[in-house]
């Protein structure tokens, strides 16, 4: 009489086997789970970067729409903002901004800054635009815009621009050359 213990032997192996496909498998499954949490949440930190640049950079455009935010009777340095900033270095609170930027959430602050020389030559054109007989008169100013959404959960830019203001000609001025 022999008796084959085959069967159970193999048993207990494969079992054994079994489980550690299975742990392989849940560790994979969780390290997957993790990357795509923290992907989700890169992704959401990017949207809410360009959602406040392009909130920023709409407070720039509603600042350039209006001219009277350019006042050219000022003395550089001059700083002008909005009447809800809470920014204290500026000169007078009466800039205004175009109708719409003003940001639903996060606060917005706007500043426009006069910079020196007070009057100075617009810059080279291209060659093509240049025109060597005429000169303008500019003034220099600076757009400086900070959004901030961090409290909302959304993000933050701050952004500055430049803008030149064409001067009108005058005869005291030399016939528009400065």
């Amino acid at each position: 009489m022999t008796h084959c213990y085959c069967g159970r032997q193999q048993a207990g192996v494969v079992l054994l086997v079994s489980l550690l496909v299975l742990l392989v498998m849940g560790i994979i499954a969780t390290t997957v789970a993790r990357t795509n949490q923290l992907q989700l949440h890169m992704a959401g930190n990017d949207e809410a970067r360009i959602a406040a640049m392009q909130r920023a950079l709409a407070a720039i455009d509603g600042v350039i729409a209006r001219p009277a935010n350019f006042r050219t009777d000022v003395a550089a340095g001059h700083q002008m903002c909005t009447a809800i900033a809470a920014t204290e270095s500026c000169d007078s609170h009466s800039l205004t901004l175009a109708q719409g930027v003003l940001p639903a959430t996060g606060q917005l602050e706007v500043v426009v800054q006069r910079l020196a020389p007070e009057i100075g030559r617009m810059p080279v054109l291209t060659e093509d635009a240049a025109n060597s007989t005429v000169h303008y008169r500019v003034a220099k100013f600076e757009v400086q815009v900070v959004y901030d959404g961090t409290a909302d959960g959304g993000g933050r830019a701050a952004l500055a621009q430049g803008v030149l203001v064409r001067l009108s000609q005058s005869a005291s001025a030399g016939g528009g050359i400065p």
